[in-house]
């Protein structure tokens, strides 16, 4: 059934009647059955997904039991899935400051009965804020609130509410913070240093390489400063080399070396944040995987 839905959503996409038709279908993950809902043209994504590294991660680092999972950056929910059908019970919170990808993400979780899941429309930053998100198309996952990120790349900009973590009141433990945010990263983990420094949570983040050789001192400027960061946090670098399948390697780093982005190196612009005191905890972990 999967292969002819996919074939049948392959059809209306390409003929441009995907964006006119609201449906759902349903697949499984990690074996377990799930809802995808198709509004305006939103959730293809999402039907397609394959497991990657990330589902890697989930396994060997997140339990129910040890605290909620973070998701800065939700999209449209891929995350949120990856987590839900391996871990139902975990208290999932998810920052999302595109109103379309949040509102997408809300019916996701209506659908499939999660429980303890919850997506607020704000970007995290530095401090209580009004900005701009710039972007081209509704869900689009390059969305950015880094203005210099990719100069003259989107062709909208999308007034939002950005908040700091650390202004927000969670009675949850947090054990695993996921940060998908294109090239936001600083301001994320600037706005949560004091909820870093209590709970030591587990990070993944994706540090993007430069966009073009004239952004490449901005981009390995702030990249620096977010070393530098985690230095003060006590906090170690993994960088992870992935595929679609997941991951290849892995390797201790003292710096990130960003050069000029192109396909072959975004598989090395994932990395791992880890307490130093946890050393031992995630090293091993790693080496049961590989």
């Amino acid at each position: 059934m999967y292969k002819v839905n996919l074939l049948f959503l392959k059809i209306i996409r390409k003929i441009s009647l995907l964006k006119r038709l609201n449906f759902t279908f349903s697949r499984y993950y990690n074996r377990k059955k799930v809802i995808i809902p198709f509004i305006n043209g939103i959730g293809f994504e999402n039907y397609i997904k394959q497991p990657n590294w990330l589902d890697n991660l989930i396994q060997l680092f997140v339990k129910e039991n040890d605290g909620a999972f973070v998701d800065v950056g939700v999209n449209i929910g891929q995350t949120l899935l990856r987590v839900k059908t391996a871990l139902p019970n975990i208290h999932y919170i998810g920052f999302e400051p595109n109103a379309t990808c949040t509102f997408y993400t809300q019916q996701l979780i209506r659908k499939n009965n999660f429980t303890n899941s919850l997506v607020y429309n704000c970007a995290l930053s530095t401090k209580v804020q009004n900005i701009l998100l710039e972007k081209s198309l509704g869900d689009d996952k390059r969305a950015s609130i880094v203005s210099g990120l990719r100069p003259h790349t989107f062709v909208d900009a999308e007034p939002i509410l950005a908040v700091d973590f650390d202004a927000l009141s969670f009675n949850d433990k947090i054990a695993f913070v996921k940060i998908d945010v294109e090239g936001a990263e600083l301001e994320v983990l600037t706005g949560m240093k004091k909820m870093i420094e209590n709970h030591q949570p587990i990070i993944t983040c994706e540090v993007l390489d430069a966009h073009s050789k004239e952004q490449f001192d901005f981009t390995q400027d702030r990249a620096n400063k977010v070393f530098e960061l985690l230095s003060l946090l006590h906090y170690s670098v993994i960088q992870l080399q992935t595929t679609t399948q997941g991951i290849v390697s892995y390797n201790k780093v003292n710096a990130f070396q960003l050069k000029e982005w192109t396909p072959d190196s975004y598989a090395l612009n994932d990395y791992i944040f880890y307490p130093i005191a946890k050393e031992n905890e995630v090293m091993n972990a790693l080496k049961l995987m590989m």
